[in-house]
């Protein structure tokens, strides 16, 4: 582990300077507290979380540094409860460079702190090259992402500003104005073990519409994946389709297929997006969640939801100019089961806004047999929780 950081730290001091370095400071703050009624498998109780982040670029010319470097708290009722937010996103920590550290760990409380990037880039001409933990994004889709290969957002999480980093060598470049070819190798440590991904990839576009694909090794397995996107009229299509390696043998695919679109409603913004997902590690009925849950393919982050079938629509409204109000609905259909999240966000000055919102889940809920919780559907256990949220940036 020791020299995997004195390798990236190295890539940093080795390389010459630029001609002038303009270093650019920002930071970002986030509180919450919420609190969830007493479900099937946990209890009633509130949960604090706050994160704070200080972020750096800095470099001119034909090289740049990146750092964002944050602290994250929580506290949480006693036997557990239920979290809302996850630190960019992720589920599990696959993180290869040891860039983590804990300085608090209880039942109940933890304090932990982390470089989320860190990473030089040096250009030249029409060639990128990036090193160290970095944000790298593939989806096509907006929320159910399913070919995304790099630390897909968690749908379900109201707090997204930032994605988490993932540690990897990147090449980008163009075959012309229209193309761009990328190559990325990542190490992970997953709770299967170390794993290697070496991707390609590459991305066209024609008149409205783009498309391409990618193809390689994910996580140590053969995977591919092709996507498109375009405008039919005013709404935007994004769908993407990619190819796994079946645990049982053989292949199977995860797919997404979205429509959304902008509207105006007596002279405000409605915004409106729906999403469809295949996911062929995800669980064909209730008695498949635990074991999905269990997978690798869960475990390593590479899945966004437990189930086979997935659906979800969000709706967004500008009803002030500093007041918005949205609401998520997410549907396992073969449960089948839903989960429901509307809120209120208002930009309370320019650097400062608050949110106010709630969970509710329906479905069958879960039951237990000794100390072996057997859940009816993936929504049915989520207790009706309420939160609110305050937002900084400087």
């Amino acid at each position: 582990m020791k020299l995997r950081a004195l390798a990236l730290v190295s890539a940093v001091v080795l390389l010459p300077p630029p001609v002038a370095a303009q270093p650019e400071v920002g930071g970002y703050g986030l509180g919450v507290g919420s609190y969830a009624t007493e479900s099937d498998l946990l209890p009633a109780g509130a949960t604090w979380f706050g994160r704070g982040r200080l972020m750096l670029d800095y470099g001119a010319d034909w090289l740049t540094f990146e750092a964002a470097y944050e602290h994250v708290l929580q506290r949480q009722p006693e036997g557990g409860g239920f979290g809302i937010t996850n630190p960019g996103g992720q589920r599990v920590s696959t993180d290869w460079l040891p860039l983590d550290w804990t300085i608090h760990e209880s039942e109940r409380s933890s304090w932990r702190h982390r470089f989320d990037r860190l990473a030089v880039q040096a250009s030249r001409g029409p060639v990128v090259v990036t090193v160290g933990r970095q944000t790298i994004s593939w989806a096509t889709t907006l929320f159910l992402t399913p070919a995304d290969p790099f630390a897909p957002f968690d749908p379900t999480d109201p707090f997204r500003e930032y994605r988490g980093g993932v540690d990897a060598v990147r090449v980008q470049g163009f075959a012309g104005p229209f193309t761009e070819l990328e190559a990325v190798v990542r190490g992970s440590d997953t709770p299967d073990g170390a794993t290697t991904t070496a991707l390609g990839r590459v991305a066209t576009s024609r008149g409205t519409w783009a498309f391409g694909g990618w193809l390689g090794i994910l996580h140590d397995e053969a995977a591919g994946a092709v996507f498109v996107t375009g405008g039919l009229g005013a709404t935007s299509l994004r769908s993407e389709l990619s190819v796994r390696e079946d645990p049982t043998g053989g292949a199977l695919l995860r797919s997404s297929l979205g429509f959304d679109r902008y509207f105006q409603v007596k002279g405000k913004d409605l915004y409106g997006l729906v999403e469809l997902q295949y996911d062929g590690f995800g669980a064909a009925s209730p008695d498949e969640l635990l074991a999905v849950a269990g997978s690798d393919a869960f475990q390593r982050g590479d899945m966004q939801v437990l189930g086979r079938w997935t659906a979800a629509a969000q709706a967004t409204y500008q009803v002030h100019p500093l007041v918005g109000v949205d609401a998520l609905a997410m549907v396992n259909v073969g449960d089948p089961s839903l989960l429901v999240a509307p809120g209120l966000s208002w930009s309370t000055t320019s650097a400062v806004s608050t949110r106010l919102g709630m969970f509710i889940g329906v479905g069958e809920g879960a039951t237990t047999t000794g100390f072996v919780p057997i859940l009816g559907s993936e929504y049915g256990s989520v207790p009706p929780l309420v939160y609110a949220a305050i937002s900084m940036y400087f």
